[in-house]
């Protein structure tokens, strides 16, 4: 089933939101949060959109924002905003469930958030995130908006149409917001975990980041290691946490084989400290699906985080 149409129990949105079931219902009931189906059987059934504003709602309170003043922002800025993004914020926006704005309609958003960072403009790129956050689903905002002006943030630095300096400006904004997006989910304690990390050698970031946020978005404990982390010490986490799996990143095929004697010693360590843990390998270096020749549980992925993290979850096993 399409997850943009499918609904949620109230139980899966304690999960994914970090509100207990108690919390959320008070919200729904004193303050109108969120308007839940209810099923024949009595139950609330929860859309991608109700997801969606309990979470931003969340974010609001733990800013000290009161709920009750929380959801009458939320209710005027989206009511206000479903008429301007076809303008101001994104023209032809998504505001209903199937809708599907084209390549053109997100670039938009894309180029206005650029000539944020070219200017160095945080108060300005920072509302305008808000205001996107307020429209769109958090899917449609990271994929279709973030991570296409983090591609093209780096393709203007490498032509040489941008400094440095504001590549790194607008690709600090980015990995900042990811970290606090992932920050509003909660993992349950007994949850599969997923250890991340750029690969040895590996300093970019934001590749591995955004699969982690979608990891932790599904319900998986993700235990992000940095960027370039020591071999020594993931072959210890591999022999005294046994996780479920590893997912490392890499940018280049030259890091990648740099890193490969690592990788298939990481995976000959397996049977013997872990014999139930896999590895995943993805980024721009990979191209393809396949077992890493050599190995016998470790896998090259490629595409997108929402597509890696379903054949991550295949791999194992998860529904």
């Amino acid at each position: 089933m399409n997850q943009t149409h499918r609904l949620y129990t109230i139980k899966e949105v304690a999960s994914r939101t970090g509100l207990s079931t108690q919390l959320i219902r008070k919200w729904e009931e004193r303050y109108g949060a969120v308007a839940p189906v209810r099923l024949p059987n009595g139950y609330r059934g929860y859309t991608k959109r109700d997801l969606d504003t309990l979470i931003w709602l969340k974010q609001r309170v733990d800013e000290s924002v009161p709920i009750g003043m929380a959801v009458m922002e939320h209710k005027s800025r989206s009511a206000a905003e479903a008429e301007t993004a076809r303008g101001p914020i994104l023209q032809g926006a998504v505001n209903q469930p199937g809708q599907q704005a084209s390549a053109a309609d997100w670039q938009i958003a894309v180029n206005r958030l650029l000539d944020y960072f070219e200017g160095l403009d945080y108060p300005s790129a920072q509302r305008y995130f808000e205001q996107l956050m307020s429209v769109h689903s958090l899917d449609d905002l990271l994929m279709n908006i973030m991570e296409p002006a983090l591609v093209e943030l780096g393709e203007r630095w490498e032509s040489g149409r941008i400094s440095e300096y504001q590549e790194h400006f607008g690709s600090h904004f980015i990995r900042d917001k990811l970290l606090s997006l992932r920050n509003l989910f909660r993992a349950e304690t007994d949850s599969p975990l997923l250890v991340t990390a750029c690969g040895p050698g590996e300093r970019h970031e934001l590749g591995i980041l955004y699969l982690g946020f979608f990891a932790t978005q599904q319900g998986f404990r993700v235990a992000y290691l940095g960027a370039s982390p020591a071999e020594k010490g993931i072959l210890d986490c591999l022999r005294e946490m046994k996780p479920a799996a590893f997912a490392f990143s890499f940018s280049s095929h030259a890091r990648y084989e740099a890193a490969l004697p690592f990788l298939l010693e990481l995976d000959a360590r397996i049977p013997v400290d872990s014999p139930h843990t896999l590895v995943f390998i993805g980024g721009r270096a990979v191209e393809e699906d396949k077992l890493i020749p050599g190995s016998k549980s470790s896998f090259l992925i490629a595409g997108d985080g929402p597509s890696s993290m379903a054949k991550i979850k295949s791999r194992l096993g998860q529904p």
